[in-house]
C-alpha cells in the first residue's frame, strides 16, 4: 500500500480513481485488493471520487456478487469517501456526479 501513498503525494490529487474491488480473497492477498483496502489506495492517492471497478458483471471471487460493493459503501460511508456506483454501461462525467444508487439491490444472485 505504500507506493499508493508514493504516488498520491507525487502526483497530487485526482479528480478521480478507478480501483478494482472484486475477485479477492485470504488465500490470494496479492492478486486483488478487498474493498476496504481500495478505500484505503483511494485516501492515499488523494482521490476525490471513487469509482469502483472489476466488479458486478460476473463473479470471479468466492464471495457473493454483492459482498464487494456493499463492503465498499460501508468503508466509505465510515470514512467519508465520495463513490461513483454508475450501472454497468450507464456513462460519467465528473461535470455532473451522478446520485449514487445502490442498483445492484434490485437483482437476484440466483
Amino acid at each position: 500500500m505504500a507506493e499508493f501513498e508514493t504516488l498520491g503525494k507525487k502526483y497530487g490529487h485526482f479528480d478521480l480513481t478507478m480501483i478494482k474491488i472484486g475477485a479477492y480473497d485470504k488465500t490470494w492477498p496479492d492478486i486483488h485488493l478487498n474493498p476496504e483496502q481500495a478505500i484505503d489506495a483511494h485516501i492515499k492517492l488523494n482521490g476525490k471520487h471513487l469509482l469502483p471497478i472489476h466488479w458486478g458483471t460476473f463473479n470471479l471471487g468466492l464471495h457473493s456478487w454483492y459482498e464487494p460493493v456493499e463492503r465498499l459503501v460501508k468503508e466509505a460511508d465510515k470514512r467519508n469517501v465520495k463513490l461513483l456506483t454508475p450501472k454497468v454501461g450507464e456513462i460519467v462525467s465528473l461535470n455532473h456526479i451522478p446520485v449514487m444508487q445502490n442498483w445492484w439491490e434490485s437483482f437476484s444472485e440466483e
